[in-house]
């Protein structure tokens, strides 16, 4: 190699040398990006819960009877309610249901007597004037009479419920539960219609009148009366569920419910008499959709 060439490749070479780091500094490494954490919806409504139940009263307060044949008797003696509740865990949940309590209505008709007076009037049927009046007073003629009554009740309850574990689907539960009631009793004893009459005969030339005419009036309802109020109510209850689908339960349960300030009317050998405290032993048919 002659001392040119070995000039040049010198020059070359360190012509060369400072651009080597400088196209190294250019050169970007790979970026890694972590994987994206799989989304997870929120369960709103975790723990909740809706629930309806209906019931039959098989033991209460309106047993009312009698050989009256004007008297009549109808009962409701179903119930039913709506709530909402929630889960605190796999073991108690609590919920708040409005509920209508049984309710009934009676009464009879019997024969009685109303009040008035009795106007004669003779009238000359040559002349056509009066030729006699007479006002007796008091005096009362045949009339129908009525009685009525009526019972009728709402509630708001708490309820707490303990599940005692699930066996072959079914869990069996106990509860309590503590809220008011609202009741109203109301009657009506001794309700008459009373109805004016009048007959006319002819006799001596002359045609007599004889017209009652009432004292009671035509829609008197007799001696009325009637209360409402609000009660402190208390439940005992136990049964059965069994769980349907994920989110739908059926509750087959017995519950006692007694509302001891509360009024009611009883017919009692015909008197229509009020009483204090009620209760009812019921059994009861729901369902509970959960809410997730």
């Amino acid at each position: 190699m002659t001392i040119k060439s070995r000039i040049a490749l010198a020059v070359a070479a360190a012509f060369l040398l400072p651009l080597t780091p400088a196209g190294a500094a250019d050169y970007d490494p790979p970026i890694y990006v972590d994987q994206a954490p799989d989304y997870q919806p929120v369960e709103v409504g975790s723990g909740w819960y809706l629930r309806g139940d209906v019931g039959y009263a098989f033991s209460h307060k309106f047993d009312d009877t009698s050989n009256n044949p004007g008297f009549s008797s109808s009962q409701t003696l179903f119930d039913g309610s709506i709530g909402m509740g929630y889960h605190f865990n796999d073991y108690f949940r609590a919920d708040l249901n409005f509920g209508i309590l049984p309710s009934n209505k009676f009464g009879d008709s019997v024969d009685t007597t109303c009040a008035g007076s009795t106007t004669t009037t003779a009238v000359d049927n040559v002349t056509n004037t009066i030729t006699s009046q007479i006002t007796t007073r008091p005096t009362s003629q045949p009339c129908k009479g009525s009685s009525n009554a009526s019972n009728n009740a709402y509630s708001l309850m708490a309820n707490g419920y303990v599940d005692l574990g699930t066996y072959v689907g079914i869990t069996p539960y106990i509860g309590a539960g503590a809220g008011v009631v609202y009741s109203k009793r109301s009657s009506a004893v001794g309700a008459k219609n009373c109805v004016p009459t009048s007959s006319s005969v002819v006799s001596n030339g002359s045609t007599v009148t004889t017209q009652f005419n009432c004292d009671d009036s035509a829609g008197y309802d007799g001696q009325v009366s009637s209360k409402a109020s609000y009660d402190f109510a208390y439940a005992l209850a136990a049964g059965l569920s069994y769980q349907v689908t994920k989110n739908l339960s059926v509750d087959l349960g017995y519950e006692y419910f007694a509302v001891p300030g509360a009024e009611y009317v009883a017919y009692d050998n015909g008197a229509f008499d009020v009483h204090k405290g009620v209760n009812f032993q019921t059994v009861k048919l729901g369902l509970r959709y959960d809410l997730w």
